[in-house]
């Protein structure tokens, strides 16, 4: 049992002591730090111990490193003494009725609620089969396939093929710029960025230092032109530039920031990927049949009317909580769709 639930039950007395069947809401917990009497004690208080077997236990639980503050008696001696003090502490707290405290009822509840979480989903079926993984794999076979793309940066000078003597001016008003770009440094992609914040004439890319992110082919030649295509493919290593290249639209001087190869993933590749996926969605489809389950058994039912006459005061200042917020266990996703 991990650490921190077991100190919330240790801090948590019977609800309801001596019922046989306890009332919805309520349960009777045992506290005791020792529920069997087998065992050579090694401490007791009132109705409690601790054993030589469970302390064994706990110190081969520790790293070999902690273990080797225990080597001697009095080491040993301060750590009994240590569980005891916090077991007598806990039962202080029952004494003075911490038990019915709203933070430890609320921490206890969010425990509890985990616990049965965790214990629901390792219960479930989630088998996923070879059948299912491949099924996967063919319907969404375009999302593991990609062409090679390419990543450039561009200063864009408007200059339509039709107009000659606009491009006669632009033509010359490139190749100055082209000529301030090759004195840069190959790998001074900052001041290329600057270049085309203060000269580029295309809205899309101006904003982001001529970024035209990564595109494929087809949709580079697609967004800018052919020629476009052409240049880019001269382009061999990162930094390097090209221009002035004239399109039907003006012209375009271009800075290689990257390359992305081809990817074709096979169905191998991508097994335990699709295998994960998979089983958490059966995990998310038996999570919401049990929660349809155990709200239909134990009654749920929400008035919508109540809740529309319930108020959501934007105006009004947040004021200091009453007791701890309530837990919350959000509504499973209903499909992949669904899913983040």
């Amino acid at each position: 049992m991990p650490s921190a639930l077991r100190s919330l039950l240790l801090l948590t007395l019977p609800l309801v002591a001596c019922e046989r069947a306890p009332a919805p809401g309520r349960a009777e917990v045992d506290v005791r730090h020792t529920r069997e009497e087998a065992g050579t004690p090694v401490a007791r208080w009132q109705g409690d111990m601790l054993t030589a077997e469970a302390l064994e236990q706990r110190f081969l639980e520790m790293s070999p490193a902690l273990r080797e503050r225990y080597q001697t008696p009095e080491a040993k001696r301060e750590y009994v003494e240590s569980v005891a003090r916090f077991e007598l502490l806990a039962r202080e707290a029952l004494e003075r009725g911490l038990q019915n405290d709203p933070e430890v009822l609320a921490s206890f509840k969010r425990a509890l609620v985990s616990r049965l979480t965790r214990q629901q989903l390792e219960k479930a079926d989630v088998t996923v089969t070879d059948a299912e993984v491949a099924e996967a794999y063919a319907k969404e076979r375009d999302s593991f396939s990609r062409p090679a793309q390419v990543r450039l940066s561009h200063v864009f000078l408007a200059a339509p093929r039709g107009d000659a003597a606009r491009v006669a001016t632009v033509r010359a008003r490139a190749e100055a710029l082209m000529k301030q770009i090759r004195a840069l440094p190959p790998a001074d992609f900052k001041s290329f960025g600057q270049v085309a914040r203060e000269q580029s004439e295309e809205p899309r890319t101006q904003p982001l230092d001529g970024d035209m992110r990564f595109l494929s082919d087809e949709a580079l030649a697609r967004a800018y032109g052919p020629e476009v295509l052409a240049a880019a493919r001269e382009l061999k290593e990162s930094g390097d530039v090209v221009g002035p290249v004239q399109t039907e639209q003006g012209f375009h001087l271009l800075k290689l920031n990257g390359r992305l190869p081809a990817v074709d993933l096979s169905l191998e590749e991508v097994r335990e990927q699709l295998t994960q996926r998979l089983r958490g969605l059966k995990q998310n489809r038996a999570w919401a049949d049990f929660l349809e389950g155990l709200e239909r058994r134990q009654g749920l039912s929400v008035d919508a009317a109540a809740l529309a006459r319930v108020p959501v005061d934007m105006s009004a200042p947040m004021r200091a909580p009453l007791g701890p917020l309530p837990g919350t266990v959000p509504a499973p996703y209903a499909s992949e769709g669904e899913m983040p």
